[in-house]
């Protein structure tokens, strides 16, 4: 469903509202008899059911402009579905946490085509640079034609870092697009070690990271701690 407050609507959406429920002389009414006409709807409804929704959900279902089971949304004035693809080749990245980010991308159909039939290998590049936008270390992805998103470690806050989209094929790469950089933040525990280094809690549940398959892994943000805690001495068993 689209959660829109009804308030917000325009004319022509609340008319198309009223006109799909029956709203007696919806096409005359003014915006504020509109308004009040689907609120009065809707209250009259609140202990009927629904399409197996009670009266209370109803009046927050209708509010939300139509059933996300049916295709009305499609008739208001200004909706049009997504298309499934832009026909652009494009590549975008966008931070989820201190260590990863969620990159997207799609290619023309052209650039698909000429792709697919030279055979290329994809590799999805993510390059993290410095202050001054200066190339530091960088790790490639093999990723396939079909795939069109990504999701990439960034190991190190406080850096720049953006991706690019790379053919290779006959030992040669060939960049298709890059995206714009992306700048990390140090997160608050990264800046302040001295305050974590004798809390219990702290290092029984943040010591690692469980997978839904009960492997550990390394935490960089812990790692980084440590060694800025120990800064070369010998770790003490705790």
């Amino acid at each position: 469903m689209v959660l829109i407050n009804i308030e917000s609507l325009s004319d022509n959406e609340l008319r198309n509202i009223a006109q799909q429920e029956d709203l007696e002389d919806w096409n005359s009414l003014s915006r504020e008899e509109l308004i009040e006409g689907l609120e009065h709807l809707y209250d009259e409804d609140d202990d009927k059911s629904f399409d197996g929704i009670t009266g209370s959900s109803k009046k927050k279902f209708v509010n939300t402009l139509t059933d996300v089971q049916s295709d009305n949304v499609l008739s208001l004035p200004g909706v049009e579905s997504l298309p499934e693809t832009y026909n652009d080749t494009s590549i975008h990245m966008i931070l989820k946490d201190f260590n990863w980010a969620y990159v997207f991308w799609s290619l023309s159909s052209q650039q698909f085509s000429e792709l697919e039939e030279s055979g290329a290998e994809l590799i999805l590049r993510n390059t993290r640079l410095d202050a001054d936008d200066q190339k530091v270390a960088e790790y490639d992805i093999d990723v396939s034609l079909s795939d069109t998103n990504w999701t990439v470690e960034l190991p190190y806050p406080g850096f720049k870092y953006r991706v690019s989209l790379v053919a290779v094929s006959g030992g040669n790469e060939s960049v298709i697009c890059t995206s714009t950089c992306l700048e990390t933040t140090c997160s608050w525990f990264s800046k302040h070690p001295e305050e974590l280094e004798k809390d219990p809690v702290f290092r029984s549940i943040f010591s690692s990271l469980i997978m839904k398959d009960r492997t550990v892994i390394p935490n960089r943000q812990l790692l980084d701690i440590v060694e800025r805690l120990y800064d070369g001495q010998e770790a003490v068993a705790r």
